[in-house]
């Protein structure tokens, strides 16, 4: 039954994949909701069989979540081109540099007003800013470092997809007009122009079709070295963590994981190897059916309102705190979205968001900033989550 079950958290997302791929409705929902819906759904339909409690398949799946958001981590990083990045500053660097300091900052004042309304909230605000920093791998990646609570970490994905569709609905429609009325208009100087042979063209394409690459013969074995590399970065940092007591093993793993991944990107064969990033977007969809497969459904029929509120108002407080920032240091009101958005949301996005705001000069700066947010939204996260348990 545990092989089975190890086959079935890998297999349907690759199911989930092909169908995205054939089906244009479901791939416009997207393919990492897909998977955690269908992961909560198969838990909802099957919670009352006794083999699910059973300590052998909950440890299964809690490895495979584990593994699958280890390998992740470095693949996603190998492609990054920090450089490329670093040199998009200006107003750009600015408003990013705002925006992930207004999360830290809100995350932290939030813990002290929830603090008796929550519980471990200080591994709540970790989290939280490895997802409004980064995105979701940085998110599970906080989780696997400060040894977060299950439950806690499975409930706040929930309530994040649900909110982010909120925040991402109101930059598209309702944001410019009202952030216009304080913020000056965006002045183009075509520095940036899009261009689709640019450095973050392969994390551009958020359908299903991205990973057909996966499946290429003519790029086979340079997948098959990624993954290699990646198993290579993971066990050097478990060694090198191995080294510190055993309370500081998780955290340091994670440390390590990002680092090396961050230093390998800069050898330009390894940033040049083909399908790092989409290999690793398929383990975070197979990281996000495990965790969907693991929730206990009665989250959603039983809202924790203190959690919910909790989330909502380090979106709300983020954004707010940053537009003041902006408005201080004279950002405009494109690079103010774009970037908030970047830190929010994530890279997929980024034309999404661009396109609703009729700018394609803001794209590049915007890659570049969601980028830099991926690369240090694990270092923030853990920073926050054990300044803010000391502060509590």
């Amino acid at each position: 039954m545990t092989v089975i079950l190890a086959l079935a958290l890998v297999l349907v997302p690759a199911l989930l994949v092909l169908l995205c791929q054939r089906i244009a409705w479901l791939d416009k929902v997207g393919v990492v909701v897909l998977s955690f819906a269908s992961g909560i759904l198969i838990s909802g339909l099957l919670q009352p069989a006794s083999w699910l409690a059973d300590g052998q398949v909950l440890a299964l799946q809690s490895q495979v979540s584990e593994v699958a958001i280890a390998l992740a981590l470095p693949l996603l990083l190998f492609s990054i081109d920090v450089k490329a990045s670093l040199s998009m500053a200006g107003d750009t660097g600015k408003s990013m540099l705002i925006a992930l300091l207004a999360v830290m900052i809100t995350s932290a004042a939030g813990a002290l007003l929830f603090q008796d309304h929550i519980a471990q909230i200080w591994q709540v605000a970790g989290m939280s800013v490895g997802a409004y920093t980064g995105g979701g791998p940085n998110m599970a990646a906080i989780k696997t470092a400060i040894e977060a609570d299950e439950a806690i970490f499975v409930t706040m994905t929930t309530y994040d997809i649900l909110l982010s569709a909120l925040f991402l609905l109101f930059v598209m429609t309702l944001a410019k007009p009202i952030f216009s009325r304080f913020l000056r208009p965006f002045d183009s100087h075509g520095e940036h122009a899009y261009h689709d042979d640019n450095p973050f063209s392969h994390m551009a394409d958020e359908t299903a079709g991205a990973y057909r690459a996966l499946v290429r013969r003519s790029t086979l074995w340079q997948t098959v070295q990624a993954l290699l590399l990646a198993g290579v970065v993971v066990a050097a940092a478990v060694l090198l963590a191995g080294l510190f007591p055993a309370s500081m093993q998780s955290t340091l793993t994670i440390i390590g994981i990002t680092t090396l991944g961050l230093a390998a990107s800069f050898i330009p064969y390894v940033r040049a190897l083909a399908n790092s990033f989409q290999l690793g977007m398929f383990l975070i969809l197979v990281f996000c059916f495990t965790m969907g497969t693991m929730t206990d459904t009665s989250i959603i029929t039983q809202l924790d309102m203190s959690l919910f509120a909790y989330i909502a108002f380090i979106l709300i407080g983020s954004m707010l705190l940053q537009a003041l920032l902006c408005r201080w240091l004279n950002i405009d009101t494109d690079t103010y979205l774009i970037t908030a958005s970047a830190a929010i949301m994530s890279v997929p996005f980024i034309p999404v968001i661009a396109g609703a705001l009729k700018n394609r000069d803001i794209i590049l700066p915007g890659f570049a900033a969601a980028i830099l947010g991926y690369a240090i939204g694990n270092y923030l996260g853990v920073m926050v989550a054990y300044a803010t348990r000391a502060l509590l």
